[in-house]
C-alpha cells in the first residue's frame, strides 16, 4: 500500500485540534468515521536497575489505560521517580477500551511530526501503522533492538514475546506485560443455580448458553459501548476455536484463502456470534466492558469474553479475585469469576503485548530511560503484579495480585510456538484495520442476520486492506513478525523467502537470537515482488 498523501500543516493542526476537541466528548474523528494476597519474589534478576541520570527531564506518557494500567502506573511511576529523581513522569490520558481512540490520536500526532514523548502501543501490526505515518519512516522511532539486547531480554524473555514484536528482525517498542487474550469469564455460581455444566469446551458453551436462554436468563454480556471491540473480541475467539492458529495467523497477515473450507467456518462462526449476542443483557448498547464485568460479578449474566486485563479489574475495583477453571478453585464455596480460556483455544495462547514506542527526538532518552527501568526485573515485579504477567522466563515465585495471572504465565511459559497467535482486536492488525472490524462488528450485533452479507463484505475487504499494509511494511524491511530463522508463530507469510530467511548477521546465545548492538535487521529475508 502506497504511503499516505502528506497532510499540509494548516490541515494537519486541524485534524489535531479536532481530535482533542472530540476526545474530550468521547470519541476521535481524526481517522474513524464511526467508531488486578500475594508471596514475596525470590528469583535471582537478570537485569540490574538502570544508572540515573543528571538529565532533568519529564516524561510525556501517551495512554488509553483509564482502569488496571492506571492503578499499575500509582505503582509503577513513583519507583521509577525514585530511581530517577530528575525525571518526572506526567501520563496523557485518552481513554477508549483498547485504545479505540487514542490508537489514531496517537497517529496524527506522529503524521502531524508531533508525536508524543513516548507513548503505548500493543506489539505486533498495530506499531507498524504507527512507523508508516511518520514523516521519515523508521527513523523517527528509537530502535529497541540493541537496548534489549544490552538488558538481556533476547536472552531472558519468552521467545515468542520478542517475535511477537520484532519486525525482520527489528524492534520497534518495549515490551512491558503480556496479557492472555482469548478468554472466558465465567460466573460459577450463577451455572450451578441451574444445574449447568462448566463450558470446557465449546459444545458444553453452546448447551449451556441454550440452558439459561431457556431459564429467561441473559446467558451473555458483549458490550456495545467501546465500539466494536468487544463484538471483535467474541467473533475472533469463535473463529480461533473453530479455525485453529494458522488460519487466525492468515487473518493477520490478510492471506485468509477464502475457499469453501474457510468459508463454512466463517459461516460458523458468524452464526454462533449471532446466537450469543441474542443472548446479550439488555441494554448492551450503553455498556462497557467494565460495566459488563460489574454485570458479571453480580451474577446478572453468565459469559463474558476478553482478555485477562479483566481478571485484574475484578481485583483492583470489584473487590473479586479471578480464578483459573481448575477442579481446586471449582470446588471452592466462594469461587465467583472463573476465567478459563475460550472453549476449544485451550491448547492455544492469544497474545496481547503491551509497550511502550519512543520517537526521535529531544525527549528520547528520558523515554529510553522510562522504558528500560519498566522492562527491567526490578520494574517488571512491580508492573506485573498488578497488570497482566511478565515476559521473563525465569520467574519460579508467585508474586502476582490473582492465581489466575500465575496460571496464565505458566500457560505462555509452555505453549509450543506454532500455537501462539497475536490477538486481532488488540494489535495483531493494523490500526486502519482496526477500525473497519472493530466498526463491522457493532453494526453487524445490532442489525443482526440480515447484516451477515454487509458484514462478510467488511471482513473482505479488511483482510485485503491488511494485505496491502503488509506489502507497504514489506518494502521498509518490516515484512513480517520475528526474527529470521524465528518467525512468530513458526509461520512466514507467502511473500517472504523462508529458505534465504534462515541466514543472516546474526549470532546466537541462550538458546536465542543475539543481534548486533546498534544494527537493524532490515531486507535479511528476500521479499518476493508480486
Amino acid at each position: 500500500m502506497a504511503k499516505r498523501k502528506a497532510l499540509s500543516r494548516t490541515a494537519t493542526w486541524a485534524i489535531v485540534a479536532v481530535i482533542v476537541i472530540v476526545v474530550i466528548v468521547g470519541g476521535v474523528f481524526g481517522y474513524l468515521a464511526t467508531r488486578p494476597h500475594v508471596t514475596t519474589p525470590t528469583t535471582t534478576p537478570t537485569t540490574p536497575p538502570p544508572t540515573p541520570t543528571n538529565t532533568s527531564s519529564q516524561v510525556v506518557f501517551y495512554t488509553w489505560w483509564a482502569t488496571t494500567g492506571k492503578v499499575a502506573l500509582e505503582h509503577l511511576i513513583p519507583a521509577f521517580e525514585s530511581v530517577y529523581p530528575n525525571y518526572k513522569v506526567v501520563p496523557s490520558l485518552v481513554p477508549g477500551a483498547g485504545g479505540t481512540n487514542a490508537k489514531f490520536a496517537i497517529l496524527a500526532l506522529i503524521e502531524a511530526g508531533k508525536p508524543p514523548a513516548t507513548f503505548q502501543t500493543h506489539m505486533g501490526p498495530e506499531m507498524i501503522s504507527y512507523v508508516e505515518a511518520a514523516p521519515q519512516g523508521i527513523k523517527d522511532f528509537v530502535n529497541i533492538t540493541p537496548i534489549a539486547e544490552q538488558m538481556g531480554l533476547i536472552q531472558h524473555a519468552v521467545p515468542a514475546v520478542l517475535e511477537a514484536g520484532s519486525f525482520n528482525g527489528t524492534l520497534l517498542s518495549m515490551p512491558v506485560n503480556v496479557h492472555r487474550g482469548s478468554l472466558l469469564y465465567v460466573n460459577w455460581p450463577l451455572l450451578k443455580k441451574y444445574g449447568l455444566p462448566f463450558p470446557y469446551n465449546f459444545s458444553t458453551l453452546v448447551y449451556d448458553t441454550e440452558q439459561l436462554q431457556a431459564h429467561g436468563v441473559s446467558a451473555w454480556e458483549i458490550p456495545g459501548a467501546d465500539g466494536g471491540w468487544d463484538q471483535l473480541n467474541v467473533w475472533e475467539d469463535i473463529f480461533l476455536s473453530l479455525a485453529g492458529p494458522r488460519l487466525y495467523n492468515e487473518i493477520t497477515y490478510g492471506v485468509l484463502p477464502m475457499n469453501s473450507t474457510v468459508m463454512h467456518i466463517i459461516n460458523e462462526t458468524d452464526q454462533y456470534f449471532l446466537m450469543f449476542a441474542n443472548t446479550d443483557y439488555p441494554g448492551w448498547q450503553s455498556i462497557t466492558w467494565t460495566q459488563g464485568l460489574t454485570n458479571l460479578a453480580q451474577g446478572k449474566v453468565a459469559f463474558q469474553a476478553n482478555g485477562n486485563w479483566l481478571t485484574n479489574y475484578a481485583y483492583d475495583f470489584l473487590n473479586v479475585t479471578v480464578v483459573p477453571a481448575t477442579p481446586q478453585y471449582l470446588s471452592m464455596p466462594n469461587t465467583t469469576i472463573v476465567e478459563t480460556p475460550f472453549p476449544g483455544t485451550q491448547n492455544y495462547y492469544a497474545i496481547v503485548i503491551d509497550s511502550v514506542g519512543i520517537p526521535v527526538g529531544p525527549s528520547e532518552q528520558a523515554g529510553i530511560a522510562l522504558a528500560k527501568y519498566w522492562a527491567s526485573w526490578q520494574g517488571q515485579q512491580i508492573w506485573t503484579k498488578w497488570k497482566a504477567v511478565t515476559f521473563y522466563d525465569n520467574v519460579t515465585t508467585d508474586y502476582f495480585n490473582t492465581p489466575a495471572q500465575w496460571y496464565d504465565y505458566q500457560a505462555l511459559l509452555h505453549t509450543p510456538a506454532q500455537d501462539f497467535v497475536y490477538q486481532l482486536s488488540d494489535g495483531g492488525t493494523f490500526d486502519d484495520v482496526f477500525g473497519q472490524l472493530t466498526s463491522g462488528m457493532l453494526t453487524y450485533q445490532e442489525v443482526g442476520a440480515v447484516g451477515t452479507s454487509a458484514w462478510l463484505s467488511t471482513l473482505n475487504s479488511s483482510i485485503h486492506e491488511e494485505y496491502q499494509e503488509w506489502q507497504a511494511a514489506a518494502k521498509l524491511g518490516l515484512g513480517f513478525l520475528g526474527f529470521p530463522g524465528h518467525p512468530f508463530a513458526d509461520y512466514y507469510p507467502p511473500w517472504v523467502n523462508a529458505s534465504d530467511s534462515s541466514s543472516s548477521s546474526t549470532t546466537w546465545g541462550g538458546g536465542y537470537l543475539i543481534l548486533a548492538a546498534g544494527s537493524l535487521v532490515l531486507g535479511a529475508v528476500e521479499v518476493l515482488r508480486k
